[in-house]
């Protein structure tokens, strides 16, 4: 990654822009909801019915990050000195516990439907249709507009919400084929479709999970040894080691211990300068990045 092909926006920049995208996307997604719901009661249809409620979820997921952002944006304090940045990343996280939630309750729903002996009575429409459709464009929009903006203003929230809703696309692509096959007499498919919805939404769940659980336990962003190449390609530097990363809030932070050349050794000014180097090489390599590094003189049989 070039830090140069990709600038990080200021704070203010980032909470304006963020707060934009979520106000918006939460009107959109409560349009999405409602049509989708009415659609499904008036047609009698759970999979249209869980839709609606996989769809309800991108809303709650925008108000969470609006409440938030408030934190996630706070200036480093004491009791916080690398900033509050994982706020947001717990969110993220959060909405993952939400599609799991959803993907359950949808799940055991669609069974009790399934070995239900009563038959189910699903009317499908023009109008169930049309609904379908345009909340598929709407949510084409939607997951387009914020995989943009996300990328643009690193905002790892903002990603997971566009991955939810993507999936939110497939989801109702599924079920607007369900309907289609419903129309012609399988409604025994109905509660199938629902159980492939909720299938989705646990996969994607899943991929949410997989994305911020390192970021919580602070897992290495990028390798140490790849760190080191990158640190000893600079003149004057001897050898790195103990080298540690960590990634928050859209930035790297990277601690290691360098010994510089034995001829500069000795001059603090040019030792120095060659720290301030390094970082900036890393930066260039990695993106944001603030790096702790601590200079020791080199062990005497490499003098």
């Amino acid at each position: 990654m070039n830090a140069q092909t990709n600038s990080i926006p200021t704070i203010n920049e980032y909470q304006r822009g963020v707060r934009r995208v979520l106000m918006l996307t939460l009107a959109l997604n409560l349009a999405v909801v409602i049509g989708k719901l009415i659609a499904g009661i008036l047609a009698g249809s759970l999979s249209v019915i869980s839709d609606a409620i996989h769809s309800s979820v991108d809303s709650l997921n925008n108000v969470v990050g609006l409440v938030v952002m408030r934190y996630a944006t706070a200036e480093p304090d004491d009791e916080h000195p690398y900033g509050h940045a994982k706020f947001e990343t717990l969110a993220a996280f959060a909405i993952a516990g939400f599609l799991f939630v959803t993907c359950y309750q949808i799940g055991l729903s669609a069974f009790k439907k399934l070995f239900s002996p009563e038959p189910a009575t699903i009317e499908v429409t023009t109008l169930t249709f049309g609904v379908m459709l345009v909340t598929i464009a709407v949510n084409v929009f939607v997951a387009v507009y914020e995989q943009r903006e996300g990328r643009r203003l690193k905002s790892e929230f903002l990603i997971a919400d566009a991955i939810h809703t993507r999936s939110d696309i497939l989801v109702s692509c599924s079920v607007l084929t369900g309907l289609f096959l419903i129309r012609l007499g399988y409604v025994w498919l109905d509660p199938l479709v629902s159980l492939a919805v909720a299938a989705f939404i646990g996969w994607n769940g899943y991929q949410i999970f997989k994305a911020t659980v390192p970021v919580l336990v602070d897992a290495a962003p990028v390798p140490s040894a790849r760190i080191a190449e990158v640190a000893e390609k600079v003149p004057g530097v001897h050898s790195v080691h103990d080298v540690r990363s960590r990634s928050h809030g859209g930035e790297i932070f990277i601690e290691m211990h360098l010994h510089v050349a034995a001829e500069v050794e000795a001059d603090h000014v040019a030792s120095h300068a060659i720290t301030e180097t390094v970082e900036q090489r890393l930066t260039e390599e990695f993106g944001k990045v603030t790096a702790t590094i601590h200079v020791e003189p080199l062990p005497d049989g490499d003098r």
